[in-house]
C-alpha cells in the first residue's frame, strides 16, 4: 500500500459524477432562493433562518468529504513502519488482516474499492460527498442529511410563498430595495423570477424527498444497531445449521483412537460443510447396518411371540 492512501478524502480523488451533480443542483437554487426572499415582506427572519441551516449545511458537508474515516490501527502501523518499530498487533486483539493495506484492521473494518483504503467500522462509500462514511465521520454525516434536508424543505415554504404571491397579489411583489436593483431583464422581470421559483420548486422538492427517505434509513439502521453494509450483505448469506445427526453414530461404538473432534465442521458464509474421512464414512456404515440388524431382531421376535 501507497504511504500516502490511507489520507484520501473526497477532495483528493478524481470527482465522481454524482459529486459534480451535487454542486451544480445545489448551489443554484440556494443562491436563487437568496436572491428571491428579499421579494417578500417578511424578508428578514427568512434570511435569517435559511442563512443557519445553510451554514449548518455546508459545515457539515465540507467536514464530511474532507474526513478521513480510515482504521485507526492502520494509520498506527504506517508511522510504526516509518520509524522502524515492531507493531504487535496481539496487544490490540486484532484478528483481522487487509491483504491490500499488508495491515491488521479491526473486525468491522472493510476496503474500499473507490477509495482504495480501509474504513474503520465501514458503514457505506457516499458517492455525493466522493468519501467513505464510517464510524469516525457518521455523526458528521448523519448532520449533513438532517441540515441539508430542512435547508430543501425551507427553499420549497419560500418558492411556495412567491408562486401564491404572483398570481393572487401580484403588487407585493413589486419592492424596490437594495436587493431587488439586481435584475435579470428590465422588462418582465418578475416572469422570469416566477418561472425560476417553479424550476427551483421541483428542484428542492425532488432533493427533500430523496434526503428524507435517505434520513429514515438511516434511524432505521439505528435502531436496528447495524450498518448499511450489514443491511445489503446479511440477507444474501444463507445460514444451514450442521446435522450432525444424520450419520446416526453410536457414540458407544467409537474407538478411542477415534474422537469426535476428527470430524471437521467447516462454516463459510453461504453454507455448511461437512467432511468426513473414510474411516469415519466406513464407521458410519457399520453402525447404521448393526442398527438395522438390531431393529429386524426385535421385530422377528415380536412377530414369533
Amino acid at each position: 500500500m501507497k504511504q500516502n492512501n490511507y489520507l484520501r478524502h473526497g477532495c483528493t480523488q478524481t470527482p465522481t459524477l454524482y459529486q459534480s451533480l451535487t454542486y451544480l443542483l445545489y448551489f443554484p437554487n440556494i443562491l436563487n432562493c437568496f436572491l428571491l426572499i428579499s421579494l417578500l415582506d417578511e424578508s428578514v427572519i427568512h434570511y435569517i433562518l435559511l442563512g443557519l441551516l445553510t451554514l449548518l449545511s455546508l459545515f457539515s458537508s465540507i467536514k464530511t468529504t474532507l474526513s478521513c474515516p480510515t482504521d485507526q490501527f492502520l494509520i498506527m502501523q504506517i508511522q510504526y513502519r516509518k520509524n522502524g518499530k515492531h507493531f504487535n498487533y496481539e496487544n490490540y486483539k486484532l484478528d483481522s488482516y487487509c491483504d491490500i493495506c499488508e495491515a491488521y484492521v479491526k473486525e468491522n473494518t472493510k476496503h474500499c474499492k473507490h477509495c482504495n483504503r480501509c474504513c474503520q467500522d465501514f458503514d457505506h462509500h457516499c458517492k455525493w460527498v466522493n468519501n467513505c462514511v464510517g464510524i469516525l465521520n457518521y455523526k458528521i454525516f448523519m448532520m449533513m442529511i438532517t441540515s441539508t434536508m430542512f435547508q430543501f424543505f425551507y427553499t420549497q415554504i419560500v418558492y411556495i410563498r412567491i408562486i401564491i404571491l404572483y398570481n393572487t397579489e401580484y403588487e407585493k411583489l413589486q419592492i424596490d430595495n437594495e436587493i431587488q436593483k439586481f435584475h435579470f431583464y428590465d422588462e418582465n422581470d418578475l416572469d422570469i423570477k416566477y418561472t425560476l421559483s417553479i424550476i427551483m420548486l421541483v428542484d428542492s422538492f425532488i432533493f427533500s424527498i430523496l434526503l428524507l427517505q435517505l434520513f429514515i434509513f438511516h434511524i432505521y439502521l439505528s435502531i436496528k444497531g447495524i450498518t448499511t453494509y450489514e443491511f445489503i450483505v446479511k440477507p444474501n448469506t444463507k445460514k444451514v445449521n450442521p446435522q450432525i445427526n444424520v450419520l446416526n453414530v453410536i457414540p458407544e461404538v467409537i474407538p478411542n483412537e477415534i474422537t469426535q473432534k476428527n470430524i471437521n465442521i467447516q462454516m463459510d458464509n453461504k453454507n455448511t460443510i461437512i467432511e468426513l474421512n473414510c474411516s469415519e464414512q466406513q464407521l458410519a456404515q457399520e453402525s447404521q447396518e448393526k442398527q438395522n440388524d438390531q431393529t429386524e431382531i426385535i421385530l422377528n421376535n415380536q412377530v414369533l411371540s
